[in-house]
């Protein structure tokens, strides 16, 4: 028998099914309405922008229009210049900024919003990132800053509604941002290579249970958000699921998220086989290790938080290379007090074949209560950078060698722009574990603290070289290195310029 709907009734239900579905999805809104005020910093006022450190407007050669923001960090502080708007829940947004100089970061933050990028650009280079603000989010602040010491301008930003232009789009005259490096290539910008490859807003997924955390984290799939309500999430989460370069899979929340286990035992969180991943904004505690990466490839560890392990709190192993952990926070670890559980760890002991090449960790905060070395780079990995953390060394024991802030293995690795305070013998150490290893270092601009040093060894040094030979193993120790207390810079014979 044929049955027959009245069309009125079939228009009703189906609009009110259309209804039902549009209010589940993040809101778009069809016009380009700009939110920020002076984003071109035509006015020298700089209102409403707010700015620590030095800033001012320049006219000399900004992006566009008369002029451009010129800041100049100081020896302890990024420059950062905010401006807090007013945004509507469950929306889609886009951020950009036309940036150049060292370590320049755009980020915007607020209840559910927490997301940043940067570039280390010589010349003008377009940020981006494109953010769904929660469903009690009301303010945003943007924020541009710097990095220690290097100067940065920027020019031209923008916050409009997801898949909308800006009113006053740069002109056509200035040339594009260069190409993303080659995943062959070191990750000297990851503001282009990993972190501004933001996935689809629209494609997210809201988790509130540990449940609902494991079943999307198995269902991940390409460009795909994974979004964490604030609230305790227990078991040993695991991500098996890759990303592309073009599609990135991310997992984020606000500090308030936290991931922990229910005995101690196991792993916080692992990626295995997960390249392309970004875990943003989440705390990870109460586990033997807090993120393990394992075969992964350009993982970013953006704003995490990890605390409270037995070993270390973030391991980068079995050839993860690319990946970086920044503005996050990392302390008592290595709570079994046998003189491990480092900070980070990139690499494995006594092995030539995990090459966890290029590793970036930049602008944590690492200590105190770290119950071995702040960071450790093994023999067998390559070409990474360290630059802009604060060590805290309280909680070194001693027991297993862990009397430094950072002890390098690998080879090529760049320490920059670090400040270190309480040790047990030295702020840094190279060691030659396996021959040919734990040289090529370079370190330039770090400011080590020995004062009330409480180690053994009579002769302590901020940056202890123990295997410096000019011919075979050379280390670079530039002249802006710093130290106070009862220590020398380094040891004798090693060369400072």
């Amino acid at each position: 028998m044929t049955h027959r709907i009245h069309r009125g009734g079939a228009a009703t239900a189906v609009l009110a099914l259309g209804t039902a579905v549009l209010a589940l999805l993040p809101a778009r809104a069809g016009a380009a309405t700009e939110l920020l005020a002076n984003g071109g910093f035509e006015s020298a006022a700089l209102a409403p922008w707010s700015c620590a450190g030095t800033a001012a407007t320049t006219t000399s050669a900004p992006h566009s229009g008369t002029a451009a923001l010129s800041a100049a960090p100081g020896a302890a502080d990024l420059a950062p210049c905010t401006q807090s708007v007013t945004v509507q829940p469950n929306t889609d947004y886009t951020l950009t900024a036309w940036v150049k100089g060292s370590y320049v970061t755009l980020a915007a933050s607020g209840t559910g919003v927490s997301t940043s990028t940067w570039v280390n650009a010589p010349g003008w280079t377009q940020l981006t990132r494109t953010f769904t603000t929660g469903p009690g989010t009301i303010r945003v602040a943007v924020t541009l800053s710097g990095w220690y010491g290097s100067p940065y301008q920027a020019d031209d930003v923008s916050l409009t509604a997801a898949g909308t232009a800006p009113a006053s789009p740069p002109p056509s005259s200035v040339p594009p941002a260069s190409a993303s490096p080659t995943p062959s290539a070191p990750v000297s910008t990851p503001g282009q290579n990993d972190a501004t490859l933001s996935p689809p807003p629209a494609n997210t997924v809201r988790v509130s249970t540990a449940k609902e955390l494991q079943a999307a984290l198995s269902a991940a799939v390409p460009g795909r958000t994974i979004q964490l309500a604030d609230g305790t999430y227990t078991g040993n989460f695991k991500i098996t699921t890759p990303g592309t370069a073009a599609a990135r899979i991310t997992l984020t929340g606000s500090p308030g998220a936290v991931l922990t286990t229910s005995t101690g035992g196991g792993y916080g969180l692992s990626l295995t086989a997960a390249p392309y991943w970004t875990v943003q904004g989440i705390t990870v505690t109460h586990a033997q290790k807090g993120i393990m990466v394992d075969a992964s490839d350009h993982v970013v560890l953006d704003g995490v938080t990890v605390h409270h392990t037995t070993m270390e709190g973030v391991h980068f192993r079995n050839s993860s290379s690319y990946g970086v952990l920044r503005g996050s926070t990392v302390h008592d670890t290595g709570t079994a007090h046998d003189g491990k559980g480092e900070g980070v760890y990139v690499g494995t002991a006594n092995t030539l074949t995990d090459r966890s090449d290029h590793v970036q960790i930049l602008d944590n905060t690492i200590g105190p209560n770290i119950g071995g070395e702040n960071i450790d780079l093994k023999e067998g990995t390559t070409g990474g950078l360290v630059s802009g953390n604060r060590f805290d060394g309280n909680g070194l024991t001693d027991v297993n060698y862990d009397d430094s802030w950072v002890d390098v293995k690998g080879n090529g690795y760049v320490i920059e722009n670090n400040t270190g305070t309480r040790t047990m013998n030295d702020g840094y150490q190279t060691h030659t574990q396996v021959a040919g290893w734990g040289c090529g270092t370079v370190f330039r601009h770090n400011a080590s603290d020995l004062t009330g040093a409480t180690g053994t060894n009579p002769a302590k040094y901020a940056i202890d070289v123990t295997n410096y030979d000019a011919a075979t193993c050379p280390v670079t120790v530039t002249a802006d290195n710093t130290v106070i207390g009862p220590a020398a810079l380094t040891n004798p014979g090693v060369p400072v310029g």
